[in-house]
């Protein structure tokens, strides 16, 4: 987490499109809730994009 945002940093096999390092940024506020309280991150159409982001709610 930063001032602005999560800044996610995916290596090969963190997610099982991701073969090679990913850097992605998304702003507060664009994330969607996490049932699990886990973070987790979509990757579609292909490992370059980030369609989803989840996180558990800042008080967990």
């Amino acid at each position: 987490m930063t001032h602005q945002g999560y800044s996610i940093i995916l290596h090969p096999g963190d997610h099982f499109r991701a073969t090679r390092l990913h850097l992605f940024f998304v702003p507060y506020g664009d994330e969607l809730p996490s049932g699990d309280g886990d973070f987790h991150v979509c990757l579609h159409p292909t490992e370059d994009y980030l369609n989803c982001f989840f996180a558990p709610p800042s008080d967990v």
